[in-house]
């Protein structure tokens, strides 16, 4: 395993509302954590836990705070996917080969939240390491996530869906040029996990993968897509796909709890933004 990264650890989903974003995602047949909040910080969360991986709601609760750009992006770009997080259970020989590399990654971060449980609150904690613009985000926007206390945040009862999600398979990045990223990608975790078919570049990550196409090419990923009138200034991260152990019951949930899923004829099932805080979410078979 190339660097150490082992998958896609998490990704995040800017809102306005987090309150608001928690009853969208319930209603979309997720599970929620408990409310965590950024020590110091103006922003909280929920959580969306799978086996190996997560999503975040990220949210402001108190904008007198800190909340590391969140209301700069919310403003500019609006909700949607901030960012991805990549997963490594041995951060710091992750840094150290990825210096021998040459990828250049910040040093080793430390960061801790407080989550909100109802018999007290308790502190999980982790450790990051930001990678650079070469690899066609921002640092901020594509890091690499350890974590020192699992035990913490991944508890049986959060992990069962009523949509039947089991991980997350996919999220797409629109960029200028995909093909321009493909050095980097293939140096941070080796040629054989990186594609490049004209102008789309599939990255793996265990069973998860970065997508980056370029803006002309979404309607190939995305048949039928009419989203936005005007891409926000690029990268754009756009969308993201879930996987469900059963994709007509997932469909039948969205149905009864009335939102209006689309078949799509690649065999996925698309859930408009506005029905997910900005993001394009899509669920296939696992």
């Amino acid at each position: 395993m190339l660097h150490n990264i082992k998958g896609i650890d998490h990704t995040l989903i800017g809102v306005a509302d987090l309150e608001a974003a928690r009853s969208a995602f319930e209603n979309l047949g997720f599970t929620l954590t408990p409310r965590g909040s950024h020590i110091g910080w103006g922003t909280a969360n929920y959580c969306i836990m799978f086996d190996e991986d997560y999503i975040e709601l990220l949210g402001i609760v108190d904008p007198s705070l800190e909340t590391n750009g969140l209301d700069v992006a919310l403003e500019e770009r609006g909700q949607g996917l901030l960012g991805v997080a990549l997963a490594s259970d041995e951060p710091e020989a992750t840094h150290r080969s990825l210096m021998e590399a040459g990828l250049e990654p910040s040093g080793i971060l430390s960061l801790e939240r407080k989550l909100e449980l109802p018999e007290g609150d308790v502190l999980p904690a982790f450790q990051l390491i930001r990678l650079t613009s070469s690899a066609g985000l921002s640092a901020k926007n594509l890091f690499i996530c350890h974590h020192l206390t699992p035990e913490l945040v991944r508890r049986p009862e959060w992990l069962t869906h009523a949509n039947g999600a089991k991980f997350i398979k996919s999220v797409v990045v629109v960029v200028d040029n995909p093909g321009a990223l493909a050095p980097y990608y293939q140096r941070l975790c080796g040629s054989i996990n990186v594609t490049l078919t004209d102008n789309t570049m599939t990255v793996r990550f265990g069973r998860g993968s970065l997508i980056f196409v370029n803006e002309r090419d979404i309607d190939l990923l995305f048949p039928g897509l009419t989203i936005m009138d005007e891409m926000p200034p690029l990268p754009h991260l756009i969308a993201m796909t879930i996987a469900v152990d059963n994709l007509e019951g997932t469909e039948t949930l969205l149905k009864n709890n009335g939102i209006g899923p689309q078949r799509i004829a690649n065999g996925t099932v698309r859930v408009d933004p506005e029905e997910a805080c900005g993001l394009l979410l899509e669920f296939t078979a696992a």
